[in-house]
């Protein structure tokens, strides 16, 4: 049953997504960030593949650097950080490994196409885990998205004062009184959660129409 959350709450992929323009329904991402226990749409055998592969990268990922001075993962690295205005922004690294010489690395294992939302949300691990953590505290974190055949390291210089705004920035539309216009489209609400009992205008497979006809 969908109920209204205590206070704003944020999850980082959700944010990502956003700020890399992947996803153009803002309103999707401000109903979540309001409400909690809404029904979603039934995943596909996709997802259980897509489980199935991310897994198998995480074990992989981690026999690679268990000589790592620590070596932590999913569950582990859970973190919640709160703004001023008492929004909580909350996210799940995969992998964060300590080096010796006081350094930290966040990976996260993407088993899909490269996308920009991958490398932001990475960032934006780098920059809310020093204050999500005190074992993260003062510490130089770089990043890495780890792809099937391909990695992206991302250095710690990436996380300046330009990002952080473009991330107050965004963080700022998720939190305004006015929720933004819904904007559906059949390529996005394809891979929504949300089902029309509170999106009444998504629109569902059977909705789309094939192209018309000119008359010249």
């Amino acid at each position: 049953m969908t109920v209204a959350r205590p206070g704003l709450y944020v999850w980082v992929t959700w944010l990502a997504k956003l700020m890399a323009g992947e996803v153009q329904c803002h309103w999707a991402a401000y109903f979540r960030a309001r409400y909690m226990g809404y029904a979603k749409a039934p995943s596909d055998f996709q997802a259980a593949a897509w489980m199935v592969a991310h897994n198998q990268c995480l074990d992989e990922l981690c026999r690679e650097y268990s000589e790592a001075a620590a070596v932590f993962r999913e569950d582990q690295n859970q973190f919640r950080v709160t703004r001023k205005s008492g929004t909580v922004v909350s996210g799940k690294p995969d992998v964060i490994a300590l080096d010796a010489g006081g350094g930290a690395t966040v990976y996260d294992i993407k088993t899909g196409a490269p996308r920009h939302s991958d490398i932001i949300q990475v960032m934006l691990y780098m920059l809310m885990l020093p204050y999500g953590s005190p074992v993260y505290k003062g510490k130089k974190i770089s990043g890495c998205v780890v792809y099937h055949d391909s990695r992206t390291p991302i250095p710690a210089s990436a996380i300046d004062k330009e990002f952080q705004d473009r991330v107050t920035y965004f963080l700022n539309i998720l939190e305004a009184q006015e929720p933004p216009r819904r904007t559906p489209s059949a390529a996005e609400c394809r891979y929504c959660d949300l089902t029309r009992g509170d999106c009444p205008e998504k629109i569902e497979r059977e909705d789309e129409r094939e192209g018309g006809e000119l008359p010249f």
